[in-house]
């Protein structure tokens, strides 16, 4: 690995989101908030971080460049790297403040009113669909994992841990799967993490770890719209996206447009026409992760991802794009064209990449120009 590798990813471990932005209060407050005293509901949860801006004060994520053996375009991308990770030192300093939304924008961006309309569009026809139910364990579910990782050539631990927000999460810095042992999943739901998280977030991250450089398997600026969209076009072309999953991923569009100028109240009300109360609740708790008082705008924006991206996939593919290129590693879509070229220029070997299991027709359909063996 080369040094400046080595900084990205000791940088990476330290500018971990998922443990800034996690309220020491959320059990507390999802608590109060679902099941208050009163019988009506008005105030919206205030969150407490151990996160503090001091500790943020003298953190410099810093990369050294010069000593970067690459083609102008890869340093180029290592420069990018760079900046998003001074932006996302500035939000998590800002995390409880009022400056913690635009910095979120500034890295994941934010949706439209075009995009808030069409996810209203789709929780409109899903409006009376309900959960699955969920009777697989975590343990069963981590052999699934275990097999299809096998069944794809990939070689990565799979850690179950107790506490986390969510089911599963593929890290591409350690190069772990966590699962959340105390979690149960639906037999629909399964079908389809094995191809969110393995086809897809597992398959970029060991695609990546193929070339020359280790960003592209930790992930460029920007990676995360394609990751996302890819991920949930391989859930839907593979049919294991089911109904109420698509409604999530609307919800959380939804609720990202609206938390940018509401309260926490007012968002969950709107929800509350398409989903029952926690499910409603879950969603918005999970936009609103960042702040303090949450009855004031604001939003971690990175979830309306799941919705806009996957139509992001399909205007690539229309205007040319190689759908292989793109599972070359954590990038962003502008970054597929760079990667196509240094295959071209033989500067990777892709006789170790891997794709998903269940492409359907998509590996015959991707456009060949760009892409050599």
């Amino acid at each position: 690995m080369h040094a400046v590798d080595t900084e990205l990813r000791c940088l990476l471990q330290q500018l971990t989101l998922g443990s800034a932005v996690k309220p020491v209060n959320l059990l507390e407050e999802r608590e109060a908030f679902l099941y208050p005293r009163l019988t009506r509901r008005v105030k919206s949860p205030v969150f407490r971080y151990n996160n503090s801006p001091s500790q943020w004060a003298d953190f410099e994520p810093v990369l050294s460049l010069d000593s970067v053996d690459a083609p102008e375009e890869v340093v180029e991308i290592y420069r990018e790297k760079q900046r998003e990770l001074d932006i996302t030192r500035n939000m998590f300093a800002a995390v409880g403040s009022d400056g913690f939304t635009q910095f979120a924008i500034e890295i994941f961006g934010a949706p439209t009113a075009e995009d808030a309309r069409q996810s209203r569009k789709i929780l409109g026809k899903l409006s009376d669909v309900t959960p699955p139910e969920q009777n697989c364990s975590a343990k069963e579910f981590a052999k699934l994992l275990e097999t299809r990782l096998r069944e794809l050539g990939i070689s990565m631990d799979i850690r179950p841990i107790s506490s986390m927000a969510t089911k599963v999460w593929v890290d591409s810095v350690s190069r772990a799967i966590y699962l959340n042992k105390n979690s149960l999943f639906a037999h629909q739901e399964v079908r389809r993490l094995l191809v969110h998280e393995i086809d897809v977030h597992a398959t970029r991250i060991h695609n990546g770890s193929c070339l020359p450089w280790g960003i592209f398997s930790m992930g460029t600026a920007g990676y995360r719209e394609a990751e996302e969209g890819l991920a949930v076009h391989f859930e839907r072309q593979s049919g294991h996206l089911y109904p109420f999953q698509e409604k999530i991923y609307a919800g959380r569009c939804l609720a990202v447009y609206l938390s940018l100028s509401s309260g926490f109240v007012e968002v969950f009300e709107e929800l509350l026409i398409y989903f029952d109360e926690k499910t409603a609740y879950t969603i918005v708790e999970r936009i609103k992760r960042g702040l303090t008082d949450t009855s004031r705008p604001g939003a971690l924006t990175k979830e309306f991802h799941y919705f806009t991206g996957p139509a992001k996939v399909r205007s690539y593919l229309h205007e040319g794009g190689n759908l292989l290129v793109l599972l070359a590693g954590k990038i962003a879509f502008k970054h597929a064209r760079i990667i196509a070229k240094l295959v071209q220029e033989g500067l990777v070997n892709t006789s170790k990449w891997v794709f998903p299991l269940e492409m359907n027709d998509d590996r015959k359909s991707a456009p060949a120009e760009g892409y050599s063996e």
